[in-house]
């Protein structure tokens, strides 16, 4: 529909129309057939729309509280139950950054403030940074224990090794 009907339809439809618009659609609709056709679909629906309305003479007889009623399950039905929040996609992905957010802050609790206790643990590099200074006394080494774990018993041969280098 071109934009000349279009934007007197409303007022061609119900006969507001000045005389001049009116002419001037109406010439248009003689001479465009595509807008004859829309314009003619759409008079036969305002049509049908009138023939819906109820009788300016006829009164309702409603029961005391409908109106109430009606408000009252609207709002009802307005409400969203919690279920239907998990099933939401965006919770979803709110609660995994919520998650990813709390495991860096723990990390970052871990790497700022707890304090290893390096001299009393027993690595290799426990003993390799005792050079047999002053006041450096070499650390026990304990007797090696290997077991099923391949890297735990590459790091006891390496303290061996490291040991019995003195």
């Amino acid at each position: 529909m071109h934009i000349l009907v279009r934007d007197h339809l409303e007022g061609y439809l119900s006969g507001n129309l000045d005389a001049a618009a009116q002419q001037v659609v109406e010439a248009h609709l003689a001479a465009c057939g595509e807008c004859r056709d829309e314009w003619e679909a759409l008079r036969q629906m305002a049509e049908d729309l009138r023939l819906l309305r109820p009788p300016q003479n006829m009164e309702w007889d409603l029961p005391a509280g409908f109106y109430a009623r009606v408000v009252e399950r609207i709002e009802a039905e307005r409400e969203i139950p919690f279920w239907t929040m998990l099933l939401d996609p965006g919770f979803g992905r709110r609660l995994v950054f919520a998650c990813l957010m709390l495991l860096a802050l723990l990390g970052a609790y871990v790497a700022a403030f707890e304090k290893a206790d390096y001299p009393s643990q027993r690595h290799p590099e426990a003993v390799l940074t005792c050079n047999g200074g002053p006041g450096c006394a070499p650390a026990p080494v304990p007797a090696p224990h290997f077991g099923s774990n391949l890297e735990h018993n590459r790091g006891v041969v390496l303290a061996n090794l490291v040991a019995d280098g003195d």
